[in-house]
């Protein structure tokens, strides 16, 4: 064997790993580091939730409230439609509501006359003797105005460009109720 290679001296680099093939110790650290804490924060995490059974009987009444019967309000009925209020509704002689009368009115509230407000007045006062809900009075008002069958006051346009169908259906009320 060759003398001078089996004294190499620690300054010899010829059998040392190139820098980029080394990994700095502090990196090394550093992830070792966070590992570990990383697994010891886990099991405090898991000693720490303490077992169902470790609860005393008077902590477990602390968020027992009393209760006396269930929220029901998922179980109420649907809210009656604008047309199933009219229905109900009679004047002072006790007669069904005039919904011609009654549309008439609100129209021209709304600005229109008897006869640009033709169609529309046509549409509502047939969707509301068939007791139709209150999305479906939207959905042909809105189809309808899309088509061109009548004219959108600006009273009665919402930001986005709809019909003002609840506005309109809530005026209705407003005047079939005197």
């Amino acid at each position: 064997m060759d003398r001078r290679l089996s004294q190499a001296s620690a300054t010899d680099t010829r059998f040392a790993p190139r820098h980029e093939e080394r990994t700095p110790s502090v990196t090394v650290f550093a992830l070792g580091s966070a590992i570990f804490a990383l697994i010891a924060g886990m099991c405090f995490l898991l000693m720490s939730q303490g077992a169902v059974d470790d609860v005393s009987p008077d902590a477990a009444q602390d968020w027992t409230h009393d209760v006396s019967r269930a929220d029901t309000s998922m179980l109420d009925p649907a809210p009656a439609s604008t047309a199933q209020v009219l229905g109900g509704m009679s004047d002072a002689e006790g007669r069904p509501v005039d919904l011609k009368r009654v549309t008439d009115r609100v129209l021209d509230w709304y600005g229109y006359s008897p006869r640009s407000g033709q169609k529309l007045q046509a549409l509502l006062m047939t969707a509301l003797s068939q007791e139709q809900s209150d999305a479906y009075i939207d959905t042909l008002l809105n189809i309808a105005a899309r088509r061109g069958d009548f004219v959108v006051s600006a009273h009665m346009r919402k930001a986005n460009g709809r019909v003002d169908t609840e506005g309109l259906l809530a005026a209705v009320v407003r005047y079939a109720s005197g």
